[in-house]
């Protein structure tokens, strides 16, 4: 039996949160405000500075509400809440265009484009914020959000990949991401009790369904809308194929996805369809407990959390034994040895053209996963956020 210690796993988690709230732009004159730093390189000169976008703001407005609700340290609440404002910022009101009233653009409030998916973390984020704090407008936002998605984000069941807030048209390019889409309808129906947002969910649920796995349980990361064809793999851009690569095993929480409509529906399409892929997951897991020959940073968190929900969904023992197998290599990503705010507890992401595996660069994406992973395998309380 594998066992782990809870008080170094809520060392971890603490450390993880605090490298958030030390990251955070604070200066109030600045429109970032409420912003994290995205990359921070900690061997070598650092390139120049990036900041959070819309996904990354709101996932991690969701793992730092956990941290709060465990910890009921204040500074997690409140980083939380400075980040909900800024998505706020990005949140597109003017009802001139109803095509494009409700979504958040992607990085700044001057951009032209966002992408749904990621659109819809941000006001998952609001929903949290809604959830855990009583933020009525948060609420009024993520209820927006949701209109929008399903009126103008949609066609034929699936989410588009990106919109422009000009007159360009959709890219209606079919990515298995949005897979995880269906979480935050699921939240929606749970906290409005408006059974619209169930069926929103369940739709794109039955769609990845139909589109996505391969009779082994792996998935296909890319389709041509047109073509209906699997292009995975099949870009001359490097920075394309190894995003692809990287939600090969990074699922974006469709499993978590699946797994929430069995609950809600009982069918067994989608414990069935969540299983195949984790099945498939494990036969990639090597003797150091990571998942992937090469392994994908951010995916070791997403499965160690879809594995322990699978387990206690299941109650099949291998799916968490497999959880903590991969503990070991996942808390070796953690930057552990600097005693600098800026670096210290952060969590390794990708490099470059997504070089996975890296030990270069700490990354929101890798971390924000990490601090809902740590807290879920340190389990002294159930969350609501990051789970089926």
């Amino acid at each position: 039996m594998i066992t782990f210690d809870r008080a170094d796993l809520m060392r971890r988690a603490i450390a993880t949160a605090d490298w958030f709230a030390n990251n955070q732009v604070m200066r109030t004159h600045l429109a970032d405000h409420g912003r994290f730093e995205n990359q921070i390189r900690v061997r070598g000169r650092q390139e120049k500075t990036t900041y959070a976008t819309n996904w990354t703001i709101g996932m991690t407005v969701i793992a730092l509400l956990m941290a709060w609700r465990r910890t009921r340290d204040a500074r997690y609440r409140e980083a939380a809440r400075r980040a909900g404002e800024y998505l706020k910022s990005l949140q597109i009101l003017d009802a001139r265009n109803p095509t494009v009233f409700g979504g958040f653009r992607e990085d700044t409030p001057q951009g032209d484009w966002f992408h749904p998916r990621d659109a819809l973390s941000a006001a998952w984020g609001l929903l949290h914020l809604r959830t855990h704090l009583g933020d009525a407008d948060s609420m009024w936002r993520a209820r927006l959000y949701a209109d929008w998605f399903e009126s103008h984000g949609m066609r034929d069941g699936y989410p588009a990949w990106t919109v422009y807030t000009d007159d360009r048209k959709p890219y209606w390019q079919k990515g298995s991401f949005h897979g995880g889409s269906p979480l935050f309808f699921f939240d929606l129906h749970a906290v409005t009790g408006t059974r619209r947002w169930l069926r929103t969910g369940l739709r794109i649920c039955d769609s990845w369904l139909k589109l996505f796995p391969k009779p082994d349980g792996s998935i296909a990361v890319e389709i041509d809308a047109e073509t209906g064809k699997d292009v995975t793999g099949l870009s001359d851009d490097p920075n394309h194929t190894g995003w692809q690569d990287m939600h090969k095993t990074n699922d974006d929480f469709t499993s978590l996805a699946l797994l929430r409509a069995w609950k809600l529906t009982g069918k067994a399409k989608y414990l069935d369809g969540a299983r195949r892929f984790l099945d498939w997951a494990l036969t990639k897991q090597r003797a150091d407990g990571a998942f992937g020959s090469v392994a994908v940073n951010s995916a070791q968190p997403v499965l160690i959390i879809e594995l322990l929900d699978l387990a206690r969904a299941t109650r099949v023992r291998r799916y968490r034994q497999a959880a903590l197998q991969a503990v070991p290599h996942f808390l070796s990503l953690q930057e552990q040895t600097s005693d600098k705010p800026r670096f210290a507890g952060g969590f390794y992401c990708v490099h470059g053209d997504y070089e996975h595996d890296s030990r270069v660069e700490l990354g929101i994406r890798t971390s924000c996963y990490a601090l809902a992973a740590l807290l879920k395998l340190e389990s002294k309380r159930t969350y609501e956020g990051y789970t089926a």
